[in-house]
């Protein structure tokens, strides 16, 4: 397995920003896997794994971390009786398509996530109603000390949240699903892709939902809506013109500057509603939003 150095991350996140990695491997396998962790605990340097970039921001300066990036049998995706069984470097699109072939529903929801398996459980990803809770039987969890199945309880999964740490890489994970006609699942399926299109930027370069939604009867894009923020910009980022909870790469952006959309986001939202917003999005590199 090669590692590369210095690789820049920018190409490999939605939103096109973020500097380069101090080293960069793709795994295909358990081995590799074992054998990159390895690597960097050699070196006594962290671990981040990227995914396909979705709800990701990462440092202008780069990350002084081994980011992996998941491939071969650990992307892969097969069905198995009525367990999906996905590698964590799995896209979404790709189970929902192998779940549908097999007239298994339950995944329908993962049709919104432009993410993996492993995003998926690292976060509890969800939408529509539906999250990786309610659907992960386990998960296999490598580290720089071995490898270990986990379930969701174990996890800690709960709303955009599991007790996962960078370090621990999804590798694995078996999805419960249960009999649907196919045509009930690609209907729902394109019920959920055009309220998504409707209400979302689909067509530009962002990181996802970027707060998570308060214990509130506004929700955040509402909240930061109600602020006055759609459109607001800030060097080469702004707040989605169609919904106020994602920011978008107008042209040029820097994280920096997505960074400042979010804190001033937040700065509104606790003004007006009183409300402190929680980021959904994965900060790396060392990037952190700063008290209020």
């Amino acid at each position: 397995m090669r590692i590369e150095e210095n690789v820049p991350l920018a190409r490999f996140t939605t939103l096109g920003t973020g500097g380069p990695a101090r080293a960069f491997a793709r795994p295909e396998s358990l081995d590799e896997l074992h054998e990159a962790l390895a690597w960097a605990r050699e070196r006594d340097l962290p671990v981040a794994t990227v995914g396909l970039g979705s709800n990701l921001l990462v440092a202008d300066d780069g990350v002084e971390a081994l980011v992996l990036r998941l491939g071969g049998d650990l992307a892969a995706a097969e069905i198995d009786g009525d367990l999906l069984v996905a590698g964590g470097g799995a896209a979404n699109a790709v189970c929902l398509h192998r779940a549908r072939a097999a007239g298994l529903g339950g995944f329908e929801f993962a049709c919104a996530i432009p993410g993996t398996v492993g995003g998926g459980v690292w976060m509890n990803a969800g939408a529509y109603g539906g999250d990786w809770a309610q659907i992960l039987l386990r998960a296999l969890v490598v580290d720089g000390n071995g490898a270990a199945w986990r379930t969701a309880e174990e996890l800690g999964l709960g709303y955009r949240h599991s007790e996962l740490r960078h370090g621990q890489v999804v590798a694995r994970a078996e999805l419960r699903l249960a009999p649907r006609p196919a045509d009930e699942i690609r209907a729902t399926v394109a019920e959920m892709q055009a309220q998504r299109k409707a209400a979302q930027p689909t067509n530009k370069r962002t990181f996802g939902s970027v707060f998570k939604n308060p214990d509130h009867e506004l929700s955040a894009g509402r909240m930061l809506e109600a602020c006055g923020l759609k459109g607001h910009r800030i060097g080469g980022a702004q707040i989605s013109p169609r919904h106020a909870n994602f920011i978008e790469n107008a042209g040029g952006a820097r994280s920096a500057d997505a960074l400042a959309l979010m804190q001033e986001g937040r700065r509104r939202a606790l003004e007006q509603f009183g409300v402190e917003l929680r980021h959904e999005v994965e900060l790396l590199g060392g990037l952190a939003l700063p008290p209020l």
